[in-house]
């Protein structure tokens, strides 16, 4: 079930060149997306949903609070893209070329086996 390649792309502010830049690190997880729209009273919305599900035990998870771009990180408004992506030059060029999620949620849930506890990530 967790067999997917998956692109964490983290934000990183640059103190030298006063830029973000983002680091990228690849892990194995599951993704589902759905498209659809919902009806409010007399307004249609775009309802689109991304889910991706992480194992806690893959290597490299950094708690946000510590990450400095080192390993890597789950935090709102970063982006998971479905597949490999070895570069990131903008995020509009990553929207535009790849099916990509911006971070919204992150649940851990970290009960049952160990085998099966993982992060639960939703986005937009």
């Amino acid at each position: 079930m967790f067999d997917k390649d998956l692109t964490i792309v983290n934000k990183v502010f640059d103190k030298k060149t006063r830029e973000n830049t983002y680091k990228i690190s690849h892990v194995h997880g599951f993704w589902s997306s759905s498209e659809g729209i919902s009806i409010s009273g007399t307004n249609l919305v775009k309802n689109d949903g991304f889910k991706a599900l992480i194992l806690m035990s893959e290597e490299g998870y950094v708690n946000p609070n510590e990450f400095n771009g080192d390993g890597w990180t789950l935090r709102n408004d970063d982006y998971i893209v479905k597949g490999i992506v070895e570069n990131v030059f903008t995020i509009s060029n990553l929207k535009d070329n790849y099916e990509c999620m911006k971070i919204t949620n992150v649940a851990v849930k970290d009960y049952g086996s160990l085998d099966m506890q993982h992060f639960e990530i939703s986005g937009e």
